[in-house]
């Protein structure tokens, strides 16, 4: 499996802390069943600045430690980007990572409570740039919870969505979980990925978000998902929409019940 959120470089985020923190993420990633991450740091939120440069030269630091540990992980370079005004202008600069930094897709981050003012056009500058923007983790923004309607109209343009593997599972409260689960059988998802953050807890584990997936979506939709997008994702190649799920209707009987 390729998990294409995860904050496993060190010491540049709010991430691992250090090396030793990040070989033990990547131990818990492989027995997961994880192959390959995509290294995504924060830039551009405020807090956090990892340009292009800088973020490739941790991910080459990453990758000799893993093979120096013998650990059998691939790391791709990436980032989460905050959805502010300069953005679409630091991707065509340079300064910006887009998805193992193929000018592709673009991982983008919107505050936890609120959808700014301007999002949309950001949005639609990304598009018109040929860069398809990938919405990290809606269902943990307290707005899009309220008005779901709005990630199913920057779908409709052309955006994608991933959701947190632990949202999914239900680690972050049901309100949350049943709103992954409606957008889901809605068919506004795209992937699923991890989030990672530490080794524990906030761990780089995508089977138990995987698992609920399949209570939810028939086969195809799940192997999508988790498997098929996040390589085409990688690969620099369009990703696929699945199959809204249809709605289960009440028989007669049942409503007497």
């Amino acid at each position: 499996m390729i998990d294409c959120h995860n904050h496993t470089l060190p010491g540049i985020d709010d991430g691992a802390h250090d090396m030793e923190m990040a070989m033990e993420m990547a131990q818990c990633a492989v027995k997961d069943g994880i192959d390959t991450i995509v290294c995504t740091p924060h830039h551009l939120n405020g807090v956090f600045s990892n340009d292009r440069q800088a973020v490739l030269e941790h991910v080459d630091a990453l990758r000799t430690a893993l093979a120096e540990a013998g650990i059998p992980l691939a790391v791709l370079p990436g980032s989460e980007l905050h959805l502010v005004p300069p953005l679409p202008a630091r991707i065509l600069e340079g300064d910006a990572l887009t998805y193992a930094d193929h000018g592709r897709a673009a991982l983008v981050e919107l505050p936890k409570h609120i959808v700014p003012i301007g999002t949309e056009t950001i949005l639609e500058q990304l598009l018109y740039q040929k860069i398809t923007p990938v919405i990290a983790h809606p269902e943990r923004n307290s707005e899009l919870i309220r008005q779901p309607d709005r990630l199913a109209e920057w779908v409709g343009w052309g955006c994608k969505a991933q959701l947190t593997a632990q949202s999914c599972s239900g680690a972050f409260g049901k309100q949350i979980q049943a709103q992954c689960q409606r957008w889901c059988r809605e068919g506004m998802v795209h992937l699923i990925a991890s989030d990672a953050h530490r080794p524990h807890g906030r761990a780089p584990i995508l089977t138990a978000g995987i698992a609920i997936l399949c209570e939810w979506l028939t086969e195809q939709a799940v192997e999508i998902l988790s498997i098929t997008n996040p390589r085409k994702l990688t690969a620099g190649e369009p990703l696929l929409s699945i199959e809204p799920a249809p709605v289960k209707r009440k028989s007669i009987r049942d409503l007497f019940r």
